[in-house]
């Protein structure tokens, strides 16, 4: 159980940035061309720079976390870091300055939360320690 429970919460963590690299692909697709055929994931409130900020990003933190999970790369943990930090300038902009639902704050916490929990095990984990110290020869 010991290594099933991180190895569980990693292939999470595989879905969910997978899942924000599909997002982002679509939001940027939307961004440079607003005849897409799915439904729309940009939010209409957010301005033109607001959302190329948004999606560049969200596509930069998934390929970052992706790629440096894949190639073991050891500065993975500090580049997400970065990422999630510019995502949550992104949120606090788009929620102080756009956003008017009621939950907007909750949001912006919940989300805030799991950059925390990500970033605290992607640089405290036994886990992670182990797996991007055996990298594979890029420096970071």
């Amino acid at each position: 159980m010991g290594t099933t429970l991180p190895k569980l919460f990693v292939a999470a963590l595989v879905l969910l940035h997978a899942g924000l690299l599909v997002w982002a692909l679509m939001g940027f697709a939307e961004w440079f061309c607003l005849d897409v055929p799915w439904p729309h994931v940009a939010n209409p409130l957010f301005p033109h720079g607001v959302l190329l900020a948004h999606w560049t990003s969200v596509l930069l933190t998934a390929a970052l976390f992706l790629g440096g999970l894949t190639l073991r790369w050891p500065a993975t943990p500090s580049a997400v870091a970065c990422g999630y930090a510019a995502m949550a300038t992104v949120c606090l902009i788009e929620t102080t300055t756009y956003l008017v639902h009621d939950t907007r704050w909750l949001a912006m916490g919940l989300e805030y939360a799991a950059y925390i929990g990500i970033g605290s095990f992607l640089f405290r984990s036994a886990w992670a320690q182990a797996h991007f110290s055996s990298g594979t020869g890029i420096t970071g």
